[in-house]
Parts: C-alpha cells; structure tokens; sequence
C-alpha cells in the first residue's frame, strides 16, 4: 500500500518535487518539523544535517519519540519520515554542516535551522549567489516569538543584511529557566514553512504567480500575532 495525497493535489502532489531535494541543516526542534510536514505533503528526497542524537527533552518539540532517545538524529529523522512514507529517500550527514566542505553538496530547497549565530552566519554566506539553489528558509526560535526569513539566494543586500544582525554566540542573551522551545509555536513555525516551500514548487503546475513575504514575525502569547513584510 503506498500514501495517498488526493486530499491536497490541487495545491500540491509529489509529482511537483519530484526532481527536487529539500536540504535541511539541522534536523532539531524546527528542522525536524519541516521534515515531516513536507513528507506529509509529497515531498520524498531529503538531504539532512546534524551530529546531535536524540535526548528525552527533544521529544515533546521534536518529532522523535522515546525509543529513539540515544540514535542519532539523522537516522531517527529517516526512521520517522519513512514510517510514514516508505518510499522517501534520506542522504544523511552525521556531522554539523561547514560551508566549506558542503556547500557544493546543496541544491533546489535549503532550510537553515542551526544552534548557533556563527553557524548560520557561515551557511548564508556559501548560500549568495549559489546558482543550484532556488529558495532559502532561515528561522529563529524565542519561547513564545519566532521569525521566518524567505531568502531568494541573489538578493545579495537581503543576506549581507541578515548576517550583519546576527550577534556574536557570546552576546546572545541566556534563556530563563525551562524557557526554551514551545512546540506549539515550532509546529506553526514548521507549517508556515512548508506551506511556503510547496507554494514555490507547485506554483508554475497551477499557473499562478509565486509571491511571498521576505520576514514574518509571529508572537505566540495568549492568541497568535503574525507581522509579515
């Protein structure tokens, strides 16, 4: 028995992303969402980045589950999608991305949902100009804000500009107590996303004009606050 995506293929069907790979640098809270709600609309090739394993704290905002704690991210993010779908491919990296030795190694979709300012920093930088991809998505995770950047790799002024916002990992300010990642907002981060990603790569099928916001600021307190430009 294999999936079927009758529900949604007037928006978007497996057919669209076919010849298309979905890179994601960093298969954690935000990262591992956007894995599985791309599967769960027809993407089947991923490329992934991450030398983390799986800890018990990752499984309430991460699609991982108890008896993966202890595997490494990567396989267990290959374990989930395919459960669900198994004819989706993983080409999986057990190591963190450097620009340097991966660069060449990206094409079509990036998501960049790494830990640390002088990681991405790094990874935008290999990205300007990059003509093997055609859309970046970058994130940034607060306890209860996050913001979404939408990056067309040749808007040069867009991308020097978000490297030169990032703070050092020196200067970044230490979280409260417990006030990390909520998964409520990961998952509406993760869902804006690949709802974007689909758009993009379904939109010459559908005949219709692929627009779309180069930041979006959510804020998550007792009702959900989206700011976009």
């Amino acid at each position: 028995m294999t999936v079927s995506f009758l529900r949604h293929n007037s928006f978007f069907s497996p057919q669209d992303a076919q010849d298309f790979t979905l890179n994601i640098i960093g298969v954690g809270a935000t990262g591992s969402w956007v894995g599985l709600l791309a599967a769960k609309m027809g993407w089947h090739n991923f490329q992934v980045w991450d030398a983390d394993t799986v800890e018990s704290h990752n499984c309430p905002n991460q699609i991982y589950n108890l008896s993966q704690v202890g595997s490494k991210k990567v396989d267990a993010f290959e374990t989930t999608l395919k459960e669900f779908n198994p004819d989706i491919i993983v080409t999986k990296h057990d190591c963190f991305f450097e620009a340097e030795k991966h660069a060449d190694c990206l094409s079509d979709y990036v998501f960049v949902a790494v830990d640390t300012n002088t990681a991405r920093k790094d990874i935008l930088g290999c990205l300007i100009s990059n003509p093997s991809v055609d859309l970046v998505f970058e994130s940034k995770m607060g306890f209860n804000h996050a913001v979404i950047n939408v990056i067309d790799p040749f808007d040069t002024v867009q991308i020097e500009g978000l490297q030169s916002a990032l703070l050092d990992d020196s200067e970044v300010p230490e979280s409260a107590c417990n006030a990390r990642i909520m998964t409520t907002l990961t998952t509406i981060v993760a869902s804006n996303i690949a709802h974007v990603l689909c758009n993009h790569c379904s939109s010459s099928r559908r005949n219709t004009v692929f627009t779309y916001k180069k930041n979006t600021v959510l804020s998550l307190d007792q009702t959900l606050n989206l700011y976009a430009s």
